[in-house]
């Protein structure tokens, strides 16, 4: 059936990609793209309580992300999955390491290189060719403080266990398979890891799917 309600929000998520994108391209413009972190710092601390809403609604990665999964999803070209090797956890907090100590020696020596600048076109490359999936869950450094800092969020996307029908369209949907499957064959969200992109919520379709406040476990 025709959700009027869905097609809004993803409309409403639309325009607020492209506004901080339009934000993103004029910082840069402006030779003043260390903003950016001011921008990102609010949205680490929002995410405390509301979760991960910088990566799916905020963050000029994904925006960038869409038409490189539109021309995936029309041409049906399947990208390579990630390697077990990006999959231990240590790699993921290795790179993020190295980047806050690579942030801290160009603050010291006074490096004028537009070090986010490097990373988005980073992640372009590698989404060309692998799964989304591997710069979201194993290589961001901003999308691993965001895990990390959604720990304790009260707020995200659920699934009511009494709609759900079992179909997996939400789970095949994740574009960060954070979505899993119970011993009762239902699915649950995986917050911390969660984009909040809503994709899962547009193609559910007994609307089981829903963003408020979370069971505390």
């Amino acid at each position: 059936m025709f959700n009027l309600k869905k097609v809004n929000k993803e409309k409403i998520r639309l325009i607020s990609e492209i506004l901080f994108l339009i934000i993103f391209l004029v910082l840069f413009k402006q030779k003043a793209l260390q903003k950016w972190i001011l921008i990102f710092g609010i949205t680490l601390f929002i995410s405390l309580v509301f979760n991960r809403l910088y990566c799916g609604w905020v963050c000029p990665m994904e925006t960038l992300f869409r038409p490189i999964n539109w021309f995936y999803k029309k041409t049906g070209i399947k990208r390579i999955k990630t390697p077990d090797f990006f999959k231990n956890t240590w790699v993921r907090w290795s790179i993020l390491i190295i980047f806050v100590l690579t942030m801290i020696v160009f603050k010291i020596f006074e490096i004028k290189i537009n070090l986010l600048l490097y990373i988005i076109i980073l992640s372009v490359m590698i989404t060309l060719i692998f799964e989304e999936e591997m710069w979201h869950k194993h290589i961001c450094p901003y999308g691993t403080l965001l895990a990390l800092f959604s720990c304790p969020a009260k707020y995200g996307l659920y699934i009511n266990e009494k709609k759900c029908i079992s179909c997996g369209l939400c789970e095949k949907t994740c574009p960060v398979n954070t979505i899993f499957v119970q011993d009762n064959n239902k699915r649950y969200i995986y917050n911390k890891e969660c984009l909040n992109c809503f994709k899962c919520q547009y193609v559910c379709p007994v609307d089981a799917i829903d963003y408020g406040k979370l069971k505390q476990e």
